[in-house]
Parts: C-alpha cells; sequence; structure tokens
C-alpha cells in the first residue's frame, strides 16, 4: 500500500525543522554549557544570560518584570521549536490509522525515543506534548516525550557524570528513569483510568483529523493540502498554550524573585525545608540544562546535599507550565497527581543522597584521624 503523499510532506517538514533548530541553536547552545559547566555565571533567576541587568537597587516588580523578559527571550527560539513540532505531530497523528501500542510501557518507550532527541525543556516541550495529546496519541506516549526530553538528552546526561559525584548522577537517572518508564505507564493504567481509555480510541481526539487524501493525489497538492492544515494547527496550539506560556513565565518570575534559592538554601535542612525546596523546584519554568548547572554552583558554594539532589530532580524535571498545559489538555487528576508524585521523589531523592554524602563523609574522618593516629 502507498504512504500518503501528506504523511512524506509533513515528515520532510519535521526533519527540517529539527535539523535547523538542532544544529543552528540547540546542541551548539547545550555545548557550550556543558563546557562552562558548574563555572557558569546564571545572570538571571531563571536564565543563563539577561539582556536586562537586574541591579542591586531595583524593587521587587522591576526584577519581576525584567526576569519575565529575560525568560521569554531565553525560551522564544524553543518555544517556537516546540510549537512547530507540536502542531507537525498533531498534523501526522492525524494521517495515520494506528496511534500507539496496546501496551502502556511500549508506549511509554515511544515517546521516550521522540521527547529525548528534542533537546528542549519541559517548558517547550509541553506544546509538544498537547498537539500529541490532542492528535490523539497514547497518554503514556504523550507524557514520556514531554518528561524524557529535558532529562534523557544526551548532552545532559553527559553534563551529569561530568560535573557531580557518581551517587548524585545514580539517584538523578534513577528516580528519572523509574518515573518516566514504569510510573508513567502504571499511573496511566491504575489512576489515570478515564483519561488513558480516551487516547485509546483511535476515532477520539480534540481536533478533527484530516480528510483522507485521494489515492492519485498529485505531489503539489499533497504539499498545499498539508501546508494549510498545519498552519490551523500551529494557530490552533499557539491561542492555546502561549497565553499559558506568559502566565507561566510570569509566575516564575515572581516565585523565583520573591524566594530566591540563593537565600533558601543555607538555612537549617529540615523536613519543612526540604518540602519547599522541592515545591519551588518542581515550580519554577527554567530552560534546559539549568537544573544542571544551578545545582553545580550551589554545591560549589556549600549548599546542604539534601537540597542539593532535591532540586537536581525536581528543577526542570516539570514546571508551572506544564502543569498548565497537563490540566487544561489531559485532565486537572493527572496534573495534580504527576506533581505530587514528583515532589514525594525529590524529597526522598535529597534524603538518600543527604544520606550518602554524610556517610562517605565519617568514612573520610575516620581515615584522617587513622592516619593522623599512625604518624
Amino acid at each position: 500500500m502507498r504512504i500518503n503523499k501528506r504523511i512524506w510532506v509533513i515528515c520532510g517538514v519535521i526533519v527540517v525543522t529539527a535539523v535547523t533548530f538542532w544544529s543552528g541553536s540547540r546542541y551548539p547552545s547545550l555545548g557550550e554549557k556543558a563546557i562552562m559547566g558548574g563555572s557558569a555565571v546564571l545572570e538571571d533567576p531563571l536564565s543563563f544570560e539577561a539582556s536586562i541587568q537586574i541591579q542591586t537597587n531595583d524593587g521587587i516588580v522591576e526584577r519581576v518584570v525584567y526576569t519575565t523578559i529575560n525568560w521569554i527571550e531565553t525560551n522564544l527560539e524553543g518555544m517556537a521549536f516546540g510549537l512547530v513540532i507540536g502542531a507537525c505531530l498533531l498534523t501526522l497523528i492525524g494521517l495515520i490509522s494506528v496511534r500507539g501500542h496496546r501496551n502502556g510501557f511500549v508506549n511509554t518507550v515511544i515517546g521516550v525515543a521522540v521527547g529525548a532527541p528534542l533537546g528542549v525543556c519541559v517548558n517547550c516541550s509541553a506544546p509538544v506534548a498537547k498537539g500529541m495529546h490532542d492528535g490523539g496519541a497514547r497518554l503514556e506516549t504523550t507524557l514520556a516525550t514531554m518528561f524524557s526530553s529535558p532529562s534523557l538528552n544526551i548532552v545532559v546526561l553527559t553534563m551529569l557524570f561530568a560535573m557531580f559525584p557518581l551517587y548524585l548522577t545514580v539517584i538523578k537517572l534513577t528516580l528519572t528513569l523509574t518515573f518516566i518508564l514504569v510510573l508513567v505507564p502504571l499511573l496511566s493504567r491504575w489512576v489515570f483510568v478515564d483519561e488513558r481509555v480516551k487516547t485509546y480510541d483511535d476515532t477520539v481526539c480534540a481536533v478533527t483529523p484530516s480528510v483522507a487524501a485521494l489515492r492519485d493525489e498529485s505531489v503539489g497538492s499533497a504539499i498545499r493540502a498539508t501546508l494549510q492544515l498545519l498552519g490551523r494547527n500551529l494557530g490552533y496550539l499557539v491561542i492555546r498554550t502561549v497565553p499559558l506560556m506568559l502566565l507561566a513565565g510570569l509566575l516564575g518570575a515572581i516565585v523565583a524573585n520573591v524566594m530566591p534559592l540563593s537565600v533558601l538554601i543555607h538555612s537549617e535542612p529540615t523536613l519543612l525545608a526540604v518540602v519547599v525546596i522541592a515545591l519551588i523546584g518542581i515550580f519554577l519554568p527554567v530552560p534546559v540544562a539549568f537544573d544542571v548547572v544551578l545545582v553545580a554552583v550551589l554545591i560549589s558554594a556549600g549548599a546542604p546535599m539534601i537540597y542539593s539532589m532535591t532540586l537536581l530532580f525536581t528543577l526542570g524535571m516539570f514546571s508551572i507550565y506544564p502543569f498548565f498545559i497537563v490540566w487544561k489538555s489531559i485532565s486537572p487528576r493527572v496534573a495534580v497527581v504527576l506533581t505530587a508524585v514528583l515532589i514525594v521523589m525529590g524529597i526522598a531523592g535529597g534524603y538518600v543522597a543527604d544520606g550518602i554524602y554524610v556517610a562517605e563523609l565519617q568514612d573520610m574522618m575516620q581515615f584522617l584521624e587513622q592516619e593522623a593516629s599512625g604518624d
């Protein structure tokens, strides 16, 4: 059976868009961040670089406005890429009859295969997830795509191994893989039952699928029809995601300036403080690899290990923006449960890392004492 010409057209658009973004912006930028590592200077609470520098005498309103503007500028290219790819996938899924596997774990792996190479933060992958979900993709595939993009990218993984003690990297990856590959399909099957069932009906999607093309459709006609549909789908995503993006940037700027992490991490570690750190980490809409660089800077500055590990998992894994997208596109239950699970896992990871750190410190002190007594 011949493949619909429109599928070839939309696949071509995806390839051109991805290669242009990856080669011209994303991977060179990630490479620079990997080289700088923990020595990078973060010019803004939510961005690596700031076009508008915040001064020490600026008031809270000015700080929030400047941070919001810097955040929008930082995420502009990634968000544009996410919108275009989201519209492409929304269009593509509407052109195919089979939208996933009957096995949730298989669908999750498919989502990881789509999301990991994207190289964008969870904020920029949120429009991609919305496009997939509204097109009729399986729930597990949609969620796995969104979560794997910021956390399982090859450059980010390389940074983790290069910049942190092995046990921190192992904890981070263990939690991440457990959440994406195990908890996402299990939660989808046992908790998000209604939401999952809807995505397993290939006749149901938020956007009306494109009319089947004629078998003898010409290439020119296929290109025109596909681009017209793509334009409509892109407009659909822009209207439904960009306002939420701006709101998320503003809310993130408020939290980042009212409760700066640089102040919180020097407080005495308590359960309440760790919970607050986890909440802030899961809330802030930071760019890709920002979590890795920030935590490396905090560890160098002497931040408690329990705070550092909690942030290393929660910061960048989710944020208020994808929370909004999941809430409105899938369901409030999915958004709340995913957030709660991530917070609990982040806190647990923090305590495990702190226990290992204390044990290593004690072993080192005992070794030094033995060496001193031997002399």
